[in-house]
Formats: structure tokens, C-alpha cells, sequence
């Protein structure tokens, strides 16, 4: 089969589109006909060696969205009620430290297999499972979002600043985000918008709205230095207040932040890791997701780009294009 694989790291030249073999199945393991494989930032950062943990040779990618072509129980008999099904997953540790899914095939654990919404597309689906992913973890984990929460998400059109805020929505929270520039775009109407024209713009508008120090939740989903420390000065003082980061934009991961700010108004910060869950963890919480988005709950992606594994120029641009903050519809690989 076909896949993009890296035999180091550190440029995107190193990804390549080469031939392997199918992979073999296990006991209790499914292979998967790769329909629609999304394209995130981790998968660059992968590429380009930013991430310590990435072992190589390796073939990238997280999310997939596909069929099932053959599944086996732990007696290694075949589970007839699986094969064709159409299913999508992420993580935890694929593309990582084991192979994942911009290829033709993957395998994955039987105990692990999700069904995709009905109302979604293979595409649509293979766009989201990582950022949704991600915006859970933040927000009922971590942050632990709940109703009446006022919530600041910085980078609020992002895959995941954008599921993040529905999550919020779903959770009862009233949700401010951040946008770079609002010409040419229309925030979902459960989001007060911010846009950022000056390095006061956060707390500006917090306080038109009279909650100064009424802000409970910090999400930062964009990693630049200004957004967030202007956004520190509208978190509560009474030590509830909760900040999460998972994402950096400088090259080697750091920028300033105003500790004065952040010890006196006795915060707490958080990082995301998405490949903290487990494959069970992942599937109950897609199992979750694809109810909710069949139901009406949740919306999927409106748009999504694809690329032709094949073209492995383009493949290259769109990770570049990620990992730059330029993109702002998910793009997915088809095999």
C-alpha cells in the first residue's frame, strides 16, 4: 500500500510518499480503508522533529475516517458485524510512536471502534476527530467548564477554538472569542467576538461588558504571547480562575507572561496533551460525539479541503499552511 512517511525529521522534504506493506492483523486488532485522514498541527510538528516523543521511521497522521475491511475477536475469528462498517478515530499515540494514518490502510483495536456520525461525510468526519478531541479534553477535563462560567477562547475560528466553543455552549457557559480580524467572517451566534487591534482589545471589550474581573476560564488555543496576557488582566481574583494552554507559536515554544498578573489573581494553567487518553478513552468519548452530532447538538465542519496523498507538494503546503495559522478550513488527506 501507499502511505507518506518520514525516515527523520526536522524538514518537510523528509515526508515522502512510499510503498509498505498492508498491515497484518492481530487478534482482537480491525484494518481500516483510510477514506479521509485530517490534517493538524501535530502531524507537522511531527514532521519538522519539534516533538521529542516522535520516533522514526514513521508514517504520519492522526485522524482517519473509513470502512472496516476485515476485523478479528481475540480468537482471532472474524467479527462479520464490523466488516463494512463506516467508523473514525484519533490518537493517541498514532503517528507518534506508531504508524498512522496517511496511508491506504490502518489497523486499530476492535475494542477501539467508533462508528462515524450518520450525518457526516467521510471527509467531514476525518476533519474533526483531533480537534474535537483536544477542545473535550480542555474543556471538561481540564478546565471544567460549567454553567455560567464566563469563558475568553483565544483563537476562537481554529479547529479546535471553534468545537471548544460549542462545547462551552453545551455546558452553559457564555463564551467570548477571539478573532484576528472579523472582515470576511461570521462568529456562530453564541460567541461574543473580539477582534484583536490592539494589545488591549480583550480587556477592552470585557469591560464594555462589565465583567473586569469577572472571567473564569482562559482557553488559548493560539499560542502568541499579547492575546494572553492581555486576557489575564479579566480573570477573577478569588482563585478560581482557570487557564489552559495548547498550542505555542514561537519556534522554541516561549513568551513572556506577566507572573505579577497571574500569581495575584491566584490562577491555575494547565497544558493539553491529546495523546493522554487511552484508545478506550477515545472511543467513548467519539461514541459520545457522534450521538450528539446526529442528534443536532453539535455541528460538523462547514467546508473542508482535500488533498491527494499522491501530490506530495501539496500535501507539503497544507502542513506548512497548519503549522502557520494561514488555514482557516480543515483539510483532510484522501488516499
Amino acid at each position: 500500500m501507499q502511505a507518506l512517511r518520514f525516515e527523520k525529521t526536522g524538514s518537510f522534504d523528509h515526508l515522502t510518499l512510499s510503498n509498505v506493506e498492508k498491515p497484518s492483523l492481530a487478534s482482537g486488532e480491525a484494518l481500516i480503508r483510510v477514506r479521509a485522514a485530517g490534517i493538524n498541527g501535530s502531524d507537522a510538528a511531527a514532521v519538522l522533529g519539534v516533538l521529542p516523543f516522535v520516533t522514526t521511521p514513521r508514517t504520519s497522521g492522526r485522524d482517519f475516517s473509513g470502512e472496516v475491511v476485515e476485523a478479528l475477536d481475540d480468537s482471532g475469528a472474524v467479527l462479520q458485524e464490523w466488516v463494512g462498517a463506516d467508523v473514525w478515530g484519533t490518537g493517541s499515540e498514532r503517528g507518534f510512536t506508531s504508524d498512522g494514518t496517511f496511508a491506504e490502510f490502518v489497523k486499530v483495536p476492535v475494542a477501539a471502534l467508533s462508528r462515524k456520525p450518520r450525518a457526516l461525510s467521510h471527509t467531514e468526519a476525518g476533519s474533526m476527530t483531533l480537534p474535537w478531541l483536544c477542545a473535550w479534553i480542555t474543556v471538561n477535563t481540564l478546565a471544567g467548564v460549567k454553567a455560567g462560567d464566563n469563558v475568553i477562547i483565544i483563537g476562537a475560528r481554529g479547529g479546535i477554538g471553534s468545537a471548544a466553543a460549542q462545547l462551552c455552549r453545551d455546558r452553559g457557559a457564555r463564551i467570548f472569542g477571539t478573532y484576528t480580524s472579523l472582515a470576511n467572517v461570521t462568529p456562530p451566534s453564541y460567541v461574543s467576538p473580539i477582534e484583536l487591534t490592539s494589545d488591549t482589545a480583550i480587556r477592552g471589550a470585557i469591560a464594555e461588558e462589565g465583567l473586569q474581573n469577572k472571567i473564569d476560564v482562559l482557553l488559548d488555543c493560539a499560542g502568541y504571547e499579547r492575546p494572553f496576557n492581555d486576557a489575564l488582566f479579566t480573570m477573577t481574583p478569588v482563585g478560581t480562575g482557570r487557564v489552559v494552554v495548547m498550542a505555542a507559536h514561537a519556534k522554541d515554544g516561549m513568551f513572556p507572561i506577566n507572573l505579577r498578573t497571574f500569581y495575584t489573581k491566584a490562577l491555575t494553567l494547565k497544558g493539553m496533551k491529546s495523546s493522554i487518553l487511552n484508545s478506550l478513552e477515545i472511543k467513548a468519548f467519539l461514541d459520545e460525539l457522534a450521538s450528539k452530532i446526529d442528534s443536532g447538538v453539535f455541528e460538523g465542519p462547514k467546508g473542508v479541503k482535500t488533498v491527494e496523498m499522491k501530490d506530495i507538494g501539496a500535501v507539503r503546503d497544507a502542513l506548512k499552511e497548519i503549522l502557520s495559522r494561514s488555514a482557516h478550513i480543515r483539510s483532510v488527506i484522501v488516499p
